[in-house]
């Protein structure tokens, strides 16, 4: 049992109970996993995130480029910002365009250390996924695009409705 007192495994729980529950569970296993086996130079799953997003750009971003996915606001971004700043792994700069904006930029140690976290992650990744066949790879990765899919949909009509 959980703390809402649906089991994943629980015949009368609906499909929707379930689903989310396990969700939840995958989620918090995932990070503890992370976390347990990360290593001392080795990002976060969210530092992580925010670095390879940043290279993947290819360029400078500004702060409201990262208040989605992981980061649900610009203060969060900030934050994370703040402490990757911190460790030498991003740099804040003026916007050549707008001085009065600032845009975060990729340092070379950020790259270095993203690359080192990303390889590890995958490894980590890979090592725990091996037992799933190739078709259930497939499947599971069907469903979880549907259901991403169908939230980003309502993300969206829930967003016009409140413009």
């Amino acid at each position: 049992m959980n703390q809402c007192g649906v089991s994943a495994k629980s015949p009368d729980a609906t499909f929707e109970q379930r689903f989310f529950v396990l969700l939840m569970r995958i989620y918090r296993h995932l990070l503890q996993h992370a976390e347990q086996n990360r290593a001392d130079d080795t990002l976060s799953p969210s530092q992580l995130w925010f670095l390879k997003r940043l290279f993947e750009a290819g360029t400078s971003q500004p702060i409201s480029f990262f208040a989605d996915g992981v980061f649900s606001n610009l203060s969060n971004a900030s934050q994370m910002i703040d402490r990757l700043e911190a460790d030498g792994l991003v740099n804040r700069v003026r916007n050549p365009r707008d001085r009065r904006s600032v845009l975060v930029e990729l340092t070379d140690l950020g790259a270095q250390r993203m690359r080192h976290a990303d390889e590890r992650h995958q490894q980590m990744a890979q090592a725990l996924l091996e037992p799933l066949s190739e078709g259930e790879r497939a499947e599971t990765l069907a469903t979880f695009e549907r259901v991403l899919s169908l939230l980003e949909n309502r993300s969206a009509e829930a967003d016009k409705g409140h413009s």
